[in-house]
């Protein structure tokens, strides 16, 4: 639906112009970011070691989500999104070291079986999100990351509902990868 122009219709742009995904609506108010949206959720309807309400807790987590989305999502983006809207068919060796070192990072990360430490917290939604997509595109060879392999293995049958809230928009947005995509 987003690639036919649902976020450009009058009604989707009234609500958020960037015209992006995913936009959350409660009463009145709106938020057009996943990890906003997410923090929002879990805050308002069920404080819990997802997203506690201890400051100190919190901004570990949120030191995760912006690395997430400032690093990890940020550098598998910019391997993937130019192939997907065909402004190439391959992905520039730089562009696959800078991903290689972002996953050095999160391999990191996941030595206590989670984003941060012992526990799942909203990072691990957040970061699973980006993993899946990175594993449908099968463009580069994660063997070398280790704990991050479990992880993603963990996290898939911990997280309620997996393969239909992200396993199947992963394997979509992987098939749209793959069929420009050249090695």
């Amino acid at each position: 639906a987003v690639l036919d122009g649902a976020t450009r219709t009058p009604e989707y742009l009234s609500m958020n112009p960037q015209h992006t995904v995913p936009v959350l609506t409660d009463g009145n108010l709106v938020i057009t970011e996943s990890r906003a949206a997410m923090t929002y959720l879990v805050s308002q309807h069920k404080p819990s070691q997802l997203y506690p309400a201890c400051a100190k807790k919190r901004s570990q987590i949120d030191q995760r989500l912006y690395f997430n989305i400032g690093t990890f999502y940020k550098r598998m983006g910019d391997c993937v999104f130019p192939v997907c809207f065909g402004k190439t068919s391959t992905i520039d060796d730089e562009k696959k070291e800078a991903l290689k070192e972002a996953l050095m990072w999160f391999n990191q990360m996941t030595t206590g079986g989670y984003v941060l430490g012992g526990s799942m917290t909203i990072a691990d939604v957040d970061f699973l999100a980006t993993m899946s997509t990175l594993e449908a595109c099968n463009f580069l060879d994660l063997t070398p990351y280790k704990n991050v392999k479990v992880w993603s293995q963990n996290m898939k049958k911990q997280i309620p509902n997996y393969a239909e809230c992200c396993g199947k928009g992963a394997a979509s947005f992987g098939e749209w990868f793959n069929a420009s995509y050249k090695q």
